[in-house]
């Protein structure tokens, strides 16, 4: 599992759910699975106060790039039985048009921006939230369950 984080500016928590909830299939509280529940391609959450970035370099950038903090930020969690990579930019553009921000994913300290997204920009080799490609250049494979021992 991977995830994204969309910080944004000029818009409200609320906005934002409602906008993400005419997209998805809501579940309990603020989370929402995308395209449905019973075989979702990623999920959508609002971040616990203190995740919305993994270090304070990662901060710095997103809020060089937008100017400030983040008013909202958004968490896409990817990766169960699907890629999803190319289902996220396409999500994470629209709601990119609608409203102003930046993403981040974890392959990379690169902030993507709209622009990013739309022309599909590469970095370091890899898509935005492109982790199955990456997981094959790098033959990281999930680790496999336990095998089961016989009951006696």
């Amino acid at each position: 599992m991977h995830s994204v984080f969309v910080h944004c500016v000029k818009v409200t928590r609320t906005e934002i759910a409602d906008w993400v909830g005419g997209r998805s299939v809501k579940g309990l509280r603020e989370h929402w699975y995308v395209p449905n529940r019973n075989d979702p391609i990623f999920t959508v959450r609002f971040p616990h106060e203190g995740a919305e970035f993994s270090s304070a370099e990662n901060r710095r950038h997103v809020v060089e790039l937008i100017g400030r903090e983040p008013d909202v930020t958004v968490q896409l969690d990817a990766g169960g039985k699907h890629p999803g990579h190319k289902e996220l930019r396409a999500f994470i553009t629209e709601l990119l048009s609608e409203y102003s921000g930046v993403a981040l994913d974890d392959l990379s300290p690169h902030v993507w921006t709209l622009e990013d997204l739309r022309s599909d920009k590469h970095v370091n080799g890899f898509a935005f939230a492109d982790h199955e490609s990456w997981r094959k250049l790098h033959a990281a494979h999930h680790p496999a369950p336990p095998a089961k021992t016989p009951h006696r």
